[in-house]
């Protein structure tokens, strides 16, 4: 007959695995490349003003790690004379572009994915109050492999702000395609931010019941390990 002990042990082990499940998962290391849109390759060109955007049509690869897809893009350095500007390293990206109308760039990377796995993407969408063509609503869509979701942002206040967005998605197959398009910004059509892009696994964590539960069983094998050497012993 199975013993208390090794029964117990069975079940507390069991009850661990099951809190792992229940726990809220946390975020590995980034698969984007460049998500913050720096100029790692020295292909960023200052057109005028701090500003890239005449070369970079539907189609260029000069923003390292990305294709620009949808309309003509704009790169954007902080010592820009604009005033507009990113916490999120010394660049990032204007999905009006120069062309300043209602159809906006894109941008476009395959990262690699495990299939059946969950990934959590985030990004940052910027306004500039200050500046009344450059302010209003933000909006974009974000396409993971099948999967997809749109952000909106509504910027209040003075200066520049930045909001970050994340949505959950589960990978289908061994590479996955990331897009994010603007899709609104605002009444002067001037200006739509898009930085710090993230794509992260997603990990299991213990959380406190987890690891109450280990604790416990970690306790129990202690005792039985305790039990087994007393019984060992020859009385004297």
């Amino acid at each position: 007959m199975e013993s208390i002990t090794t029964h117990s042990w069975r079940v507390l082990l069991a009850v661990a695995a099951f809190s792992v499940s229940l726990s809220s998962p946390v975020r590995a290391g980034n698969l984007i490349v460049n998500g913050s849109f720096e100029n790692t390759g020295g292909t960023f060109v200052d057109e005028g003003g701090g500003v890239m955007n005449a070369a970079l049509p539907v189609g260029s690869t000069l923003v390292p790690g990305w294709t620009v897809t949808n309309a003509q893009l704009g790169w954007i350095s902080n010592a820009n004379i604009y005033g507009v500007a990113t916490p999120f390293g010394s660049y990032f990206l204007d999905l009006t572009g120069n062309h300043d109308n209602s159809i906006y760039a894109g941008v476009t990377q395959t990262i690699v994915t495990t299939p059946n796995q969950a990934y959590t993407l985030t990004l940052s969408l910027g306004a500039d109050q200050g500046q009344p063509l450059n302010s209003g609503t933000k909006s974009v869509s974000v396409t993971a492999g099948s999967s997809s979701t749109s952000f909106t942002f509504v910027p209040s206040g003075v200066g520049n702000q930045w909001k970050n967005f994340s949505f959950d998605f589960v990978a289908v197959a061994t590479s996955t395609q990331i897009t994010i398009v603007g899709t609104s910004s605002g009444a002067g059509y001037q200006y739509l931010g898009l930085d710090n892009v993230s794509v992260a696994p997603q990990v299991p964590s213990l959380g406190l019941p987890g690891l109450a539960a280990l604790a416990v069983v970690m306790a129990l094998v202690a005792a039985a390990r305790l039990r087994r050497v007393s019984a060992r012993r020859v009385p004297c």
